[in-house]
């Protein structure tokens, strides 16, 4: 779990007071997601997430913001999410893993972010989260096929492949509890995650273990390891990819 982090604190608040000062009334509102909240953060290493929500976005209302994003991108890492309210409705069927992310796992920091009224049906959930998986899956055969021979390659795009899959995962598992009424709890942690969707959809726990427990500031194993995990890797999301798709048939 991420710690408390005094002087990222006071760059988010120094770059919403920038936002709001640049964004006059058009800002409504700005909030924190992805693994800074969900205690997933490892300074250095991982983007920082912001939704910034304005009520026009037009070109004319996007540049007196771009210096202040421009900055928070090159000094701290932050990535923003810059939408309408509409857009966030949009993109309840266009991308309802990520807003379904964001809705269960956000802070917000400022303003109203419009989240509450947005609702992600289950049929697109369950739709988007097989073509994110099938996606992973056809990028680390791309990966594979191109840089083969190079074992760097491989486990960069492995560990990198991994914050993305777990976002997926934990919100197959909370739809999928939802719709049992089982009422479980997903854990917070990325290789809690992992293990937890090796029992939901029946994997060989050893197997996900060695997928589970793989950050990108590791240190390379060796290239025999490096082509078992990539392995592991594209067996689990087929196996899981036939799993999701049989919910959606």
């Amino acid at each position: 779990m991420v710690g408390p982090q005094p002087e990222l604190d006071r760059r988010l608040d120094r770059l919403v007071q920038r936002l709001r000062e640049a964004g006059g009334g058009n800002l409504l509102g700005v909030a924190l997601y992805g693994g800074l909240v969900k205690g997933r953060y490892t300074p250095g290493v991982s983007d920082i997430n912001v939704l910034v929500v304005l009520q026009d976005a037009g070109l004319a209302s996007l540049l007196p913001l771009a210096p202040v994003l421009t900055e928070a991108l090159r000094e701290s890492v932050v990535v923003p999410f810059v939408v309408t309210p509409d857009d966030l409705r949009d993109s309840a069927v266009l991308f309802p893993v990520k807003i379904l992310d964001i809705q269960r796992s956000h802070r917000v920091l400022w303003g109203d972010v419009h989240l509450d009224p947005i609702r992600v049906e289950p049929a697109a959930l369950r739709l988007r989260a097989l073509q994110e998986l099938k996606n992973a899956e056809l990028r680390l055969r791309l990966q594979i096929v191109e840089h083969g021979a190079d074992p760097d390659v491989l486990w960069r795009a492995l560990t990198n492949s991994l914050p993305k899959l777990a976002v997926t995962l934990e919100t197959l598992l909370r739809a999928r509890g939802n719709r049992g009424n089982r009422g479980k709890d997903v854990p917070p942690d990325r290789a809690g995650v992992l293990r937890a969707a090796a029992q939901e959809f029946g994997i060989d726990p050893a197997r996900m273990e060695r997928i589970a427990k793989l950050r990108r500031v590791d240190p390379r194993p060796d290239e025999a390891a490096v082509r078992e995990r990539m392995e592991d890797l594209l067996s689990l999301l087929a196996h899981i990819g036939r799993i999701v798709d049989g919910d959606s048939a």
